[in-house]
């Protein structure tokens, strides 16, 4: 799936360490249960970060989650320099300029950006409107309200570059001070911190976003009941989670790349993220498996070897994926899953329909 942006992270890089982070002893971060079944440790496959870490699941709802875990008030020494997502070079120039002109059609006619300029499409561009219609649908947020948008882990702020050419009015929370700096070239309104710290008043926005997020948060739950609180009424909360219960999960265990010990402190299955969104006052009118080839590369790579070497006949292995990987997003096993989310009892609106 081509999605508008891809940011991975809340918490900012910190200085290398180099000795095991102290640990705690924490309560599931779903249902509060203290008691956990250990599963098994892990060192850092991605990052080195020293030290090893424990997957653990709740007996009480089955979310999988790091137990014990990085202590909380070191929690930021879990990104080193460089971490991937805060390390390239953003490119705040909003969309791209070689954008099909079916991708406008697309937001115009199915997801409410009446206010674009209206765009005359060729027979090939008809096709492509057709045949990416859907996946559009599902990776851009519907144009609702007053086009009020808050990218929760919002980085350097490409995300925001790319809505804000879309008309949106954008603001942003993100921890990393130096990642929220450059994010502030495209919006000033960002806040630095966590969610759950942060006071926007109830009702504030029209969408709020959180891709790849709310794995890396020591408190889920509070940050999902505020993205909630803010959203107005009629709007929607959209989050992405990597899915441990894909097949990605299921083939390479410990070696998932989804993983992503330290920094991934709790692991969801659709199951377990609608079991949370339900705890928080919330309900899933939509949801949309992702899958891409690298992320099952990736695993092989630290299956195989120490995840840093390309594998023989890689190229291959790629193509044979983009060919079967569609099959795991119809059967509800991707990757990733792409959450839509409304107040628990607010009726369904014309976005709602895939």
């Amino acid at each position: 799936m081509t999605s508008p942006r891809s940011a991975e992270k809340l918490c900012g890089p910190s200085p290398r360490v180099s000795e095991p982070l102290p640990l705690e002893t924490i309560a599931c971060p779903l249902c509060g249960e203290t008691r956990f079944q250990p599963l098994f440790s892990q060192g850092d496959l991605a990052l080195g970060v020293p030290g090893r870490f424990h997957l653990a699941r709740c007996p009480g709802c089955g979310l999988l989650y790091q137990n014990p875990r990085v202590r909380a008030d070191r929690l930021d020494a879990c990104y080193p320099p460089g971490y991937p997502p805060h390390a390239r070079d953003p490119d705040l120039s909003g969309l791209p300029p070689r954008l099909s002109p079916a991708v406008p059609w697309v937001l115009a006619h199915r997801l409410g950006y009446r206010h674009l300029p209206p765009v005359s499409l060729r027979w090939r561009d008809r096709l492509r409107a057709a045949l990416r219609g859907r996946r559009l649908v599902n990776a851009f947020p519907p144009f609702l309200g007053g086009g009020r948008l808050l990218d929760i882990g919002c980085a350097t702020g490409r995300f925001l570059s790319q809505m804000g050419a879309l008309g949106w009015e954008t603001s942003g929370i993100e921890a990393d001070p130096e990642a929220a700096a450059t994010a502030r070239r495209v919006t000033p309104r960002i806040f630095v911190g966590d969610p759950t710290e942060a006071s926007f008043p109830d009702g504030r926005f029209d969408v709020v976003t959180a891709f790849h997020v709310l794995e890396h948060l020591p408190d889920p739950l509070g940050a999902l009941r505020n993205m909630l609180r803010w959203a107005a009424p009629g709007g929607r909360v959209i989050v992405e989670v990597p899915n441990v219960g894909g097949w990605g999960g299921r083939l390479f265990g410990r070696y998932w790349s989804g993983l992503e010990l330290p920094r991934h402190l709790v692991q969801f299955t659709p199951q377990t993220l609608r079991a949370m969104v339900e705890r928080a006052g919330g309900e899933i009118v939509r949801a949309f498996h992702k899958s891409k080839p690298r992320y099952l590369i990736r695993s092989l790579r630290f299956r195989l070897t120490d995840g840093s070497r390309p594998l023989a006949g890689e190229w291959i292995l790629k193509l044979a994926l983009e060919l079967v990987l569609p099959l795991a997003e119809a059967t509800g096993r991707g990757e990733a899953v792409r959450f839509f989310i409304r107040r628990a009892g607010e009726r369904s609106a014309w976005y709602d329909a895939p």
